[in-house]
């Protein structure tokens, strides 16, 4: 990894075109469809995949020479990429999401968690029914709750649920522009649209990337780190361990930050982790820790606010999968709270996903080869 120093020395201007290139306006408009896109569990390459591709379309990426590939490998995961030896970036593009069990009554079915369940009251739900040419379409909208310790699903009397159809808790995306607050389906829709808004200032600078967007963040509900990122696991494989793999999640922030922040009323920062689920998800090489811990703080009053995440939760996520890859692993996300709409509707701030974002292309200059183009 090059320090900072070095790559100013190549680009003296870069901290301030990331600056400018990367804000509330552009992340937010890749966060809006994927956010209200439904996306559960081994079917987002099907739902939002498409979404994210038309987003790269439309912002031109695809025109300038970077790829697309969707259902990489027959993995269930989507890939963006451009050039090689360059920065991975894991961001899980399903959301919370249940399997059918069994009927109890017209409009009242017993559902399994395809995730942690988090929910402690009743939340709001949407049903996707798929075709087996892999189409798909939202059959109605309905409520997720639990009863002695089982889940159900309500919804109307006249829908009638079988195999093939699939539950996710859902709520819209809202946006309060002065505070920046944005609630929604987030968890990870808000790491994938960070990822992809750092991919095309990356791409402007010619910083060599690859963008894994999983299909299959959780898998069983509360299952060991051999079930969980299943959908890494199997895109991983097929790939070449990067310099540095960043994965992009959801973190919880300790109380006292937590109220500082007035619940994401206010910005934090991106949340940098030096290790996940209190050491049973990834952990990071001191080395590479302190690099960035180190840069990071250089850039604080530079418009790249990254801070280090002491004493939250950090879940583990796709960053179990990618320490079996390699060793060069950093988990770098955004704070939230109700990830999964556990005490209500999940939240983060607009301003510290453009953190992310910036300090994602950071992190990719730092780690790009000297023969990548602009960076010789």
């Amino acid at each position: 990894m090059r320090s900072l120093d070095s790559v100013l020395e190549s680009r003296p201007t870069l901290i301030e075109e990331i600056v400018a290139a990367i804000t509330p306006a552009t992340v937010m408009g890749a966060l809006r469809r994927i956010a209200d896109t439904p996306a559960p569990s081994g079917a987002s390459s099907f739902t939002r995949g498409p979404v994210v591709e038309s987003w790269c379309q439309t912002r031109g990426l695809l025109a300038q020479g970077a790829t697309f590939q969707r259902d990489a490998f027959n993995s269930g995961g989507d890939i963006l990429s451009s050039g090689e030896d360059g920065i991975a970036i894991l961001a899980h593009l399903d959301e919370v999401s249940y399997l059918l069990r069994e009927p109890v009554e017209p409009g009242l079915s017993w559902v399994v968690p395809y995730c942690y369940h988090l929910a402690e009251e009743p939340v709001p739900a949407r049903i996707v029914r798929f075709s087996a040419d892999g189409s798909w379409r939202v059959v109605c909208d309905a409520r997720l709750s639990l009863r002695e310790g089982r889940h159900l699903v309500s919804h109307p009397v006249d829908v009638e649920l079988g195999q093939a159809d699939r539950v996710v808790l859902a709520s819209a995306l809202t946006h309060d522009e002065p505070s920046g607050r944005v609630t929604g389906s987030l968890d990870n829709a808000a790491g994938v649209a960070a990822a992809l808004t750092a991919s095309e200032v990356m791409l402007h600078f010619g910083i060599p990337f690859n963008i894994y967007m999983t299909d299959e963040e959780e898998g069983p509900s509360g299952a060991s780190s051999q079930t969980i990122c299943r959908g890494a696991s199997r895109l991983l494989r097929q790939v070449e361990p990067a310099p540095l793999t960043v994965a992009v999640d959801i973190h919880g922030l300790n109380r006292s930050e937590l109220d500082a922040c007035d619940n994401h009323w206010r910005p934090w920062g991106a949340s940098l982790a030096e290790y996940s689920s209190g050491g049973k998800g990834s952990v990071a090489r001191p080395d590479i820790i302190a690099t960035l811990t180190h840069t990071f703080g250089l850039l604080s009053g530079r418009g790249i606010r990254v801070r280090p995440n002491v004493g939250g939760h950090v879940p583990r996520s796709d960053d179990v999968a990618a320490m079996l890859h390699s060793n060069r692993v950093v988990v770098l996300g955004y704070p939230g709270v109700n990830r999964h709409f556990d005490r209500g509707l999940p939240a983060v701030n607009v301003h510290d996903l453009v953190d992310l974002a910036r300090a994602l292309v950071v992190v990719g200059a730092l780690v790009a080869p000297k023969s990548a183009d602009g960076w010789a």
